[in-house]
């Protein structure tokens, strides 16, 4: 996720936003790369400089966004409230560009069929591809998905429609996907701390699939989590300093300031005590994080 204003207006020889976007790990491919912005010509500039730079697969603008820094900048899903600017940057991004365009938004600011009424616009405009979070602005990220409008906004328009709202469990994914039709799911929140859950639900369904298969029914499917990725206490401690050594990597120690609150989500999924959980509100360093580790 890139500001369009940041990468715009600095050097590129000494780009922080770009150095940052280019440290993708060839085993993270395929991927897309987000930016947001209100000006589209710096949009334009700023997704013609990603193609020839990080070379993605795709650029998705953001039209999703709802917390209070961006709708004081004036981006992310207030732009809901202003599609005939949000339709010229389309118009004026596919021109800079060759690759495929998506853009992230919400169902509406406060009326969930907003999305009913512009999103038509936003294809026509030139948009390839829509991501949809299944709540307004004013519903945060409280309010219950609303996979009915999702439902209708797949039959309504002829591009590919990716879910997300909600989905928490393998058996959530299930449901909005048989629900709303969309064949893509995108999962945010509900991985904060638990990262396996990725491979829980393509264990799942993996498993469906062999037991459609073999029997032609829907069966009652346990999920078996892949033991190496999600089964060991240990290996989730693991995991938890390797993600931390990755934050200190990219921004030196004092990032592990702003990892409290992954590690946070992390210690609540394994159930630790309060007492951790408190400690980890403290963390400065890595080896702050190790001591705390061996507490576990």
């Amino acid at each position: 996720m890139i500001s369009s204003e940041g990468l715009v207006r600095q050097n590129l020889d000494n780009n922080r936003s770009l150095k940052l976007a280019q440290k993708f790990n060839k085993t993270e491919a395929p991927y897309w790369v987000q930016i947001f912005g209100t000006n589209p010509q710096t949009m334009a500039q700023a997704a013609r400089i990603i193609e020839q730079e990080i070379k993605p697969i795709g650029i998705d603008i953001n039209l999703g966004c709802p917390v209070p820094k961006a709708r004081k900048g004036g981006y992310g899903a207030v732009q809901i409230g202003e599609i005939d600017k949000v339709v010229e940057i389309i118009k004026t991004v596919k021109q800079e560009i060759s690759l495929p365009l998506s853009l992230k938004t919400r169902l509406g600011l406060t009326d969930p069929t907003e999305i009913l009424d512009f999103a038509p616009r936003l294809v026509e405009a030139g948009l390839d591809q829509l991501v949809v979070h299944a709540r307004t602005l004013k519903g945060m990220f409280k309010e219950e998905p609303n996979w009915q409008i999702i439902k209708q906004l797949n039959t309504l328009l002829d591009i590919p429609v990716i879910y997300n709202g909600g989905i928490k469990t393998p058996e959530d994914a299930k449901f909005y996907m048989e629900k709303t039709g969309c064949y893509n799911l995108m999962i945010g929140q509900a991985t904060i701390g638990n990262p396996w859950l990725f491979q829980e639900i393509k264990s799942y369904f993996q498993n469906l699939l062999a037991s459609n298969e073999t029997t032609n029914t829907a069966p009652n499917i346990s999920i078996e989590l892949n033991k190496e990725l999600s089964s060991s206490k240990q290996i989730k401690i693991s995991t938890i300093l390797d993600h931390a050594e990755l934050v200190a990597s990219y921004f030196g120690e004092k990032g592990l300031i702003g990892f409290r609150t992954q590690l946070s989500a992390y210690l609540k999924n394994l159930k630790s005590p309060k007492s951790i959980r408190q400690q980890a509100v403290q963390i400065t360093n890595l080896q702050d994080l190790k001591n705390l580790l061996k507490q576990i």
